[in-house]
């Protein structure tokens, strides 16, 4: 254990704290990853299941692999033959090659049989052949389904990163997975827009992390490259990782990255041989191929072409392994201790939402809420402000407006007053912290934008929340999740700055929650 891990665990522990850190025996902690599962399905459930908005974007691959059709898991049909049904743009390979697999083995819509002779010369006709097939088969139901795995994936991705930071098979590795299972927008990336391959890239990414800070190069090159391409924002996780891995150890993680890419993208090149292109393109930019609807920073710029994809998809990667080659300058091998890789990869993500072009979904601030979760635990101490960013998070993108208006679902009525639920919540915690002689700002501004933005007040019509554009909420949202993400790093940096001998000392008592 490092100088920076000790600061972080000395001092004199609260009796919550004491009873996370205490060791679980297996069965224990096997039980805790079931509640968590079970809490996240009955979630979904709850909210009315799996969705299937931006389905079109990974069934057709998923069905077309599964009946042995991988030349046409990519291909778009023509543009005078485009319709709501058909996919503007494909995601990444790996979710759809495991989806297809599952596929195949449950039989999905085997009751009609597949059309396999009606896909048409270089699959030109497969779209509206397959889009047939499935409201025969009533398929698309049951594969939205297979979506669930990408919790899976990103649970254990999670326990493999707590682990590898010295707080698992304990309390906290429990605690950390019920919570990330209660996170909206870890649910909504399956359950309000469906992109399971968000959270599977996640819980590759983590657990890639996790054999980094176990030394394990080789191992953390395999993960990460098959999480770009499961979704090409872990590159925000991939890159900066490079630059901070030891001179000794850079060459494994680049050569078993490279050749885990070959083995997954060169069969699919040669299967897909009549429209290499397309399949090039989904493995490149996946769901990332689309434009944004404006409101954004970026989008007021009015950036066109290249360069438009340059400062949305190129940037923020530059800008984060800018970040950790100062980081390597500044902190030497200690960046590579939980905490600081930790706020490292959170702040390289939260880039991704500063220079976003389309940001009206919640499931875009998942992997940041994650990161921000899992960085608390590593310090062990969850922050309040991080609850209260997910919260505002969750009220003021589309999760928000489905929980606060939607009456087609059990419990409208209690969700229809969450906003009103949550101000009086916080305003209690307030005056309980008045009577102790304590102040929060954060928590002031928390409850007032919510009074104003989401409660229903009597004589009007409706809350003011509509009032506030998307570049309010992402200039709110991401700079106060940057500072979340980042606040842990300078502290780092301050306590190794030139002049400095010795760390300042911790504080008396750690306790479980804090400001």
């Amino acid at each position: 254990m490092g100088v920076e891990q000790q600061l972080e665990m000395q001092g004199r522990r609260s009796p919550l704290s004491a009873l996370l850190a205490q060791p679980l025996p297996g069965w224990a902690c096997l039980l805790g990853w079931c509640a968590a599962t079970v809490l996240f399905l009955v979630v979904l459930h709850l909210l009315g299941g799996s969705s299937t908005v931006d389905s079109v974007e990974s069934v057709y691959s998923t069905w077309a692999i599964a009946h042995g059709h991988v030349a046409c898991a990519f291909v778009k049909p023509p543009a005078d033959g485009v319709s709501s049904y058909a996919p503007f743009t494909y995601i990444a390979p790996v979710y759809p090659l495991l989806a297809g697999g599952v596929a195949a083995l449950t039989h999905i819509g085997s009751a009609v049989p597949f059309p396999s002779s009606a896909l048409g010369p270089h699959c030109a006709t497969a779209v509206p052949a397959i889009y047939q097939w499935s409201l025969r088969s009533g398929a698309l139901g049951q594969t939205v389904v297979i979506g669930d795995m990408g919790w899976i994936v990103l649970m254990f991705g999670a326990i493999a990163f707590v682990r590898s930071t010295g707080r698992g098979r304990c309390g906290w590795e429990v605690l950390t997975v019920l919570v990330l299972a209660s996170l909206p927008p870890v649910w909504a990336a399956v359950q309000t827009d469906f992109h399971p391959e968000d959270l599977m890239a996640m819980g590759l990414s983590l657990a890639g992390l996790a054999c980094a800070l176990r030394h394990r190069w080789g191992w953390a090159g395999v993960l990460l490259a098959l999480a770009v391409l499961t979704q090409q924002y872990a590159l925000l996780i991939a890159a900066p990782l490079l630059v901070v891995a030891p001179k000794k150890s850079r060459l494994s993680f680049i050569l078993a990255a490279v050749v885990t890419a070959a083995l997954v993208v060169v069969p699919l090149l040669q299967a897909a041989s009549d429209v290499p292109n397309q399949v090039l393109r989904a493995i490149v930019l996946g769901s990332g191929d689309s434009s944004g609807t404006g409101g954004t920073l970026l989008q007021e710029l009015h950036l066109q072409g290249v360069f438009l994809t340059g400062a949305s998809r190129v940037a923020p990667i530059v800008l984060s392994m800018l970040l950790a080659w100062w980081l390597v300058r500044r902190l030497g091998a200690v960046v590579l201790s939980p905490v600081p890789l930790t706020a490292l990869f959170a702040v390289s993500l939260s880039l991704r939402l500063v220079l976003e072009e389309n940001l009206r979904h919640t499931y875009y601030f998942m992997a940041l809420a994650v990161a921000l979760v899992l960085l608390d635990v590593a310090r062990g101490h969850l922050r309040g402000a991080v609850l209260a960013w997910v919260a505002l998070v969750t009220l003021a993108y589309d999760t928000g407006a489905f929980l606060v208006f939607s009456s087609d679902i059990p419990g409208a009525g209690l969700r229809q007053h969450l906003p009103e639920i949550l101000a009086v919540g916080g305003l209690l915690v307030i005056i309980v912290d008045v009577t102790r002689g304590r102040f929060r700002p954060y928590l002031m501004a928390w409850v007032a934008l919510i009074m104003y933005g989401f409660v229903s007040w009597p004589f009007i019509s409706g809350p003011f929340w509509s009032q506030f554009p998307i570049l309010f909420w992402q200039l709110v949202l991401v700079s106060t999740g940057i500072g979340l993400a980042a606040a842990p790093l300078l502290s780092y940096v301050r306590q190794r700055s030139p002049g400095r001998a010795r760390p300042p000392a911790a504080p008396a008592l750690v306790t479980v929650w804090s400001v």
